[in-house]
């Protein structure tokens, strides 16, 4: 790909006016946000998608070394108002699987920690972490009922206890996860741009405090670095 001779902004030139084609090597996530979502803060609600000409072509890269495929289309989603990043698998014959970033992630990471983000989310997938949580919580929905069964207790007691089990279940799965799509990056983009990342969210306090779905960003730092 060129650029048209007439264009005085070199091969990072951000218009779309039909004339400049952009070197896509050299277009960074933080380009793509300002050519993609109005407003420097990403104001707004709806999701951009995002074709394979859009992105760059180090996520073609990556998918490929990591052997995930990403919907022939639209493998990317941009989330103007969301913090996080989000695998979002193919399921029962719908749109390939793609990935769902925000763009206050983008905008608070360096191109560095974005690289991790997009090979934590690509391990996801790899390693079909949906699949597992959602037989694990039939399995747990089971072991719940089955704990409250058992239990002597008045009807309700048995059904909070059996719903514990089940939550406690969900998030010790989903908390497995999310360790184990760190590792899985960091055999493709290496410990230290994973380490990296992991630094950038704890110091911007993307999530300093641990849900059900997720462990801080700083006891991931920590595991991670209990696998050396």
């Amino acid at each position: 790909m060129s650029v048209h001779p007439s264009c005085r902004s070199g091969p990072r030139c951000l218009k779309a006016c039909g004339e400049c084609v952009y070197l896509k090597i050299t277009m960074t996530w933080h380009d793509i946000i300002r050519l993609h979502v109005a407003g420097p803060s990403g104001q707004g609600n709806d999701l951009v998608g995002l074709r394979w000409s859009d992105v760059p072509g180090s996520l073609s890269e990556l998918a490929d070394r990591m052997n995930v495929s990403l919907d022939s289309q639209f493998p990317v989603e941009i989330a103007p108002s969301w913090r996080g990043a989000r695998a979002l698998p193919n399921l029962w014959g719908g749109r390939g699987n793609r990935i769902r970033i925000g763009v206050a992630l983008v905008e608070k990471l360096s191109p560095e920690a974005l690289e991790a983000v997009l090979a934590h989310e690509l391990a996801h997938l790899k390693c079909r972490h949906w699949e597992l949580l959602l037989l694990g919580s039939i399995l747990a929905t089971l072991g719940g009922i089955a704990v409250g069964l058992a239990l002597k207790t008045p009807e309700v007691a048995g059904l909070i206890a059996g719903g514990m089990v089940l939550v406690g279940a969900f998030a010790a799965m989903s908390w497995a996860a999310e360790f184990e799509a760190d590792g899985v990056a960091a055999c493709y983009v290496g410990r230290k741009t994973v380490r990296v990342m992991l630094r950038e969210l704890r110091e911007r306090g993307f999530r300093r405090r641990p849900e059900l779905t997720h462990p801080t960003d700083g006891l991931r730092l920590k595991f991670l670095d209990s696998r050396d």
